[in-house]
């Protein structure tokens, strides 16, 4: 019994460690987030492919899911804290910055309505996001760290996919060649920021994918490593694509 107690007590502290984990990286993550859309330029546009992408937030679930202890605690850590992020982001746009608000319609009267139903909606659609991806990017963090070396291959590959899919996406939807050859002039520091961000959210995921599969030794794997990330990669740009055609039509 009193070994029972001892155990108790230590899995209901590192319960506790974890939601204090969560919460504080859903603070930062949401506040930085925020943060970044009110800086302009290039630093803005870096900014916000460093703490307002897919793959910063999908990076993030992932590091939750890999450090829990367990798979069960790797799946509600990590969609813990895409949903916490997501509200925190939302509230502080509805609150703080109230980019929603000010806007008027062609007759002159107020666009706040139009406004307010435009966070609403991309406040659900997020987190539908989030209940569907904390889930995959938790286990998958959680797999990386305790499964055999293929099994963490298949889930690192997948994971490095993933985290830049949103990136591929951009660049087939403007490739930066183009864009920055027909950019407007005035705009152009906005151009070259938008295609350094796109450039970051490809080779950062690389970058996660080199670190991991040396601290876990899975450089003997790379060919299921390199297909299971194309295959991964291609399949969140198709979702990417899907999702901007869901926010289009809403």
């Amino acid at each position: 019994m009193k070994e029972a107690g001892v155990t108790d007590i230590a899995v209901l502290r590192s319960r506790r460690t974890q939601v204090a984990m969560v919460a504080a990286a859903a603070v930062v993550l949401g506040l930085l987030a925020f943060l970044a859309d009110s800086v302009a330029g290039v630093v803005g546009q870096v900014l916000i492919a460093l703490t307002s992408s897919g793959f910063a937030w999908g990076l993030a679930a992932f590091l939750i899911g890999r450090w829990a202890a367990t798979g069960r605690r790797a799946v509600a850590g990590a969609t813990a804290l895409l949903v916490t992020a997501t509200l925190l982001y939302y509230l502080l746009v509805l609150t703080v910055s109230r980019r929603w608000s000010g806007g008027t319609l062609e007759d002159g009267s107020s666009a706040d309505l139009l406004g307010l139903r435009s966070v609403a909606v991309m406040t659900a659609l997020w987190l539908i996001g989030s209940i569907v991806a904390g889930p995959v990017l938790g286990k998958l963090g959680h797999v990386v760290r305790t499964g055999e070396a293929s099994t963490s291959a298949l889930a690192l590959g997948a994971v490095c996919g993933l985290l830049s899919g949103e990136g591929w996406y951009a660049v087939m939807l403007a490739p930066p060649w183009q864009v920055l050859t027909v950019a407007d002039p005035g705009h152009a520091d906005f151009v070259r920021g938008v295609v350094i961000g796109q450039l970051i959210t490809i080779a950062l995921p690389i970058v996660v994918l080199a670190w991991l599969a040396t601290v876990h030794r899975l450089w003997r794997n790379v060919p299921v490593l390199l297909a299971t990330a194309v295959s991964s990669g291609a399949l969140s740009a198709a979702l990417w694509y899907l999702l901007q055609i869901a926010a289009l039509s809403l």
